[in-house]
């Protein structure tokens, strides 16, 4: 009961009462589509009953998201974006960011065109995150729901398999000589990416936003700074949450 009280006051606290109020009620009795905030422009659908409830309040809740950059970021990466709602408060943060979402799961994707629809400057993407071109296969391994969709490459290297694309085709695409900011919660494919294949363009990321998932893949942590510590020289390393955030000094300096 307390926890619930808790919880009620916060939603208070971030949208103010009467939108507050009305959203904590919505999600609580599972009537999930055309969720409105006070603090974001469009509305947007959760799935009642699954993992994108408690991402709901992971982002805008919680805010796991609110960070303190010594830029303002005008090119995101939403690796691992599930169904929106990362791309959704970056873009309320950052008005005149572009941002390219990255979403594997064929369900998710479809949750996330809905929700990211309205805005401009936002490209979708249905593709898993890796370090070379190949074919995935995608499932909830650990049972888990679909906030932690675990994708793995095909052993006979399926044809009909899910798409990959790496970092370096993503800038090509977008047209991008850095990221300003590189989200990632990618539930342990981050130990492929950051495997090999990265001195092109790890060094050209300025900001880095991760979730590290050594609790999936064993070797996570150490595959991810083994490779930062090849390609990048300075950087300064802070938590919030679950997430790492590096700051490429070198970058940024360079950049002054």
């Amino acid at each position: 009961m307390l926890q619930r009280i808790a919880l009620f006051l916060r939603y208070l606290k971030r949208f103010g009462v009467a939108n507050g109020f009305s959203v904590y009620f919505k999600i609580k009795n599972n009537r999930t589509q055309k969720i409105k905030l006070s603090t974001v422009k469009y509305p947007f659908t959760l799935r009642k009953k699954t993992s994108d409830i408690p991402t709901f309040v992971q982002v805008f809740i919680s805010e796991q998201y609110r960070m303190n950059l010594p830029i303002v970021p005008k090119t995101i990466v939403d690796g691992g974006a599930n169904v929106g709602l990362a791309s959704i408060y970056f873009k309320s943060q950052y008005t005149e960011s572009e941002i390219v979402a990255v979403e594997p799961d064929p369900e998710n994707f479809e949750v996330l065109k809905q929700n990211l629809e309205p805005y401009n400057g936002i490209t979708l993407l249905k593709a898993g995150l890796w370090n070379r071109p190949a074919s995935l296969d995608i499932s909830d391994k650990y049972n888990m729901g679909k906030w932690a969709m675990v994708v793995e490459e095909s052993a006979d290297n399926n044809p009909n398999g899910l798409k990959t694309i790496t970092i370096p085709e993503l800038m090509k695409n977008a047209g991008w000589e850095t990221i300003d900011l590189l989200k990632l919660d990618i539930e342990g494919a981050e130990r492929i990416l950051f495997k090999d294949n990265y001195a092109e363009w790890l060094p050209k990321c300025k900001i880095i936003v991760i979730e590290l998932h050594d609790w999936m893949v064993k070797g996570c942590t150490k595959i991810f700074f083994e490779a930062l510590n090849k390609t990048v020289e300075n950087y300064t390393m802070t938590m919030l949450g679950e997430n790492i955030i590096i700051v490429n000094d070198d970058l940024l300096n360079n950049n002054s």
